[in-house]
């Protein structure tokens, strides 16, 4: 009888124990992975910052007024889109948290003047959104968009103004990567008192 009982002592433990560790896992991991994701959006918010200088606006401010390439990374693969129309560039990815409220859409996160013109030696040269929808399974569509906008002087006469130029086939690339280099700079074929700085970026 003392042997039968100790198996089943065994036995109750070793259930217990199972179903602890599952309980662990079932828990445990999905608290493991969202921890993981806020980490992650908080990253790769501060690839948008203005206040960081390895954030991706802040690269191509620095191409197009010092000349030469640069190279920016991403902290996770994501979809990018080039939209000529209002001269952006947008990186789009899934995580299971977001610091951004959903369902309002576009959201200006930058600090001060965020009109689509600009003062030079006010204004920043760009202008930095963000939106987040619901998707499946719990998990967050989150995108970042950094558009570039003309900066006039105090007389509202000479402008300028960095064009983005998209050096791949699709305006629609899954990667992580954006290589800038700077291209012509050149008054505007409309505006001879606007300049444009054109800014090259391939996408992967």
């Amino acid at each position: 009888m003392k042997g039968q009982t100790d198996i089943i002592s065994v036995v109750i433990i070793f259930v217990i124990s199972l179903g602890l560790v599952s309980t662990a896992y079932l828990w445990g991991i999905p608290l493991i992975q969202k921890r993981q994701d806020t980490a992650l959006v908080d990253r790769i918010g501060k690839s948008f910052d203005k206040n960081n200088a390895n954030s991706l606006e802040k690269k191509i401010e620095y191409v197009a007024n010092n000349g030469g390439s640069d190279t920016f990374v991403a902290d996770t693969d994501g979809i990018w889109q080039y939209n000529s129309t209002n001269n952006s560039l947008d990186f789009s990815f899934t995580a299971k948290a977001s610091k951004i409220a959903t369902a309002i859409g576009w959201v200006a996160v930058s600090s001060g003047n965020t009109n689509l013109n600009g003062t030079l030696g006010l204004d920043d040269s760009y202008i930095i959104f963000a939106k987040a929808d619901i998707a499946n399974s719990g998990l967050y569509n989150i995108t970042y968009r950094v558009q570039f906008r003309t900066l006039w002087d105090n007389t509202q006469t000479n402008g300028f103004k960095i064009v983005l130029t998209n050096q791949n086939p699709s305006p629609y690339v899954l990667g992580k990567y954006v290589r800038i280099s700077r291209g012509t700079v050149a008054p505007d074929p409309s505006n001879g008192n606007l300049i444009n700085t054109e800014i090259k970026i391939l996408l992967g």
